[in-house]
């Protein structure tokens, strides 16, 4: 039972982040619009995300932070070739944060 959940958390993490980047570097139309504050959007949104991949890779503790702030970063940093999104750094601490 334990393997199943390792399994459907990394399949989940992967295709979560996926998603993230899709969201991350869309145009901000396609973006879904929710009555919370944008800075907590992206804590809530990461968070998820770091729970996923804290669950499915349980055995790489300094995998997951690493990996949550270069994922953070380098989606920050790609919005600067995107027409109509913009890289902040208030954004790339939210993201940061909530992915550890």
């Amino acid at each position: 039972m334990d393997q199943m959940i390792t399994l459907l958390a990394r399949a989940g993490a992967w295709l979560y982040t996926g998603a993230l980047v899709c969201l991350t570097l869309g145009p901000p139309s396609v973006r879904p619009e929710t009555p919370i504050p944008h800075d907590l959007e992206h804590l809530g949104a990461f968070g998820l995300s770091g729970l996923l991949i804290s669950i499915g890779y349980r055995s790489r503790y300094v995998f997951i932070p690493l990996a949550g702030v270069g994922l953070s970063a380098v989606l920050e940093a790609l919005q600067m070739w995107v027409p109509g999104r913009h890289p902040r750094w208030i954004d790339f601490a939210m993201d940061a944060s909530g992915s550890n």
